[in-house]
């Protein structure tokens, strides 16, 4: 079911990302889906309760809490600095056995892990990024870049979903 919502596509037509490495070859993705997200906030619980569903269609259940919290903190990062629209993509990785989730916006800078201090309300997103995904990175794209991360789902787990993507028209 590899679906993608019809939305306008982002500024200059950029192609997302699926590069996990700029040197490796691209990871074959199965039944992956996406959407165009409005900048504005109610973006951020949107983004997780889509999150949500996608993981429960893919019986993915067993890090949802992860892969919300990664979402919620990619997509407020997209929404505070590059205020344009945001592509969320979410996908299964069938190369590398993986869930990939995909923040696409408008802003060329790379992310940047900051230290954040007791009292600061922000720069800990990208410190959970590494805690709790297996990867994660940035990709630039002629529109702005892509921030994603991978989560690995138990085996078996993966192995449903990619058959159920497969045999879903």
């Amino acid at each position: 079911m590899n679906a993608v919502t019809p939305a306008p596509a982002l500024a200059h037509g950029s192609p997302m990302s699926t590069a996990r490495r700029p040197d490796t070859a691209l990871p074959a993705a199965s039944g992956g889906t996406s959407w165009l997200l409005p900048p504005e906030p109610s973006s951020v619980p949107m983004a997780r309760r889509l999150a949500l569903a996608q993981l429960a269609a893919w019986t993915l259940r067993d890090f949802a809490d992860d892969a919300e919290l990664l979402v919620s903190e990619l997509v407020t990062n997209a929404l505070r600095h590059a205020g344009g629209p945001i592509r969320l993509t979410l996908s299964l990785c069938s190369a590398d056995r993986a869930f990939r989730c995909e923040v696409a916006d408008e802003d060329p800078e790379r992310p940047r892990v900051r230290r954040a201090c007791g009292d600061d309300e922000g720069g800990r997103g990208l410190h959970l990024l590494d805690l709790l995904s297996r990867c994660w990175g940035s990709t630039c794209t002629a529109a702005g870049k892509v921030v994603w991360f991978e989560l690995h789902p138990p085996a078996i787990a993966l192995e449903a979903a990619l058959e159920e993507a497969r045999t879903t028209p």
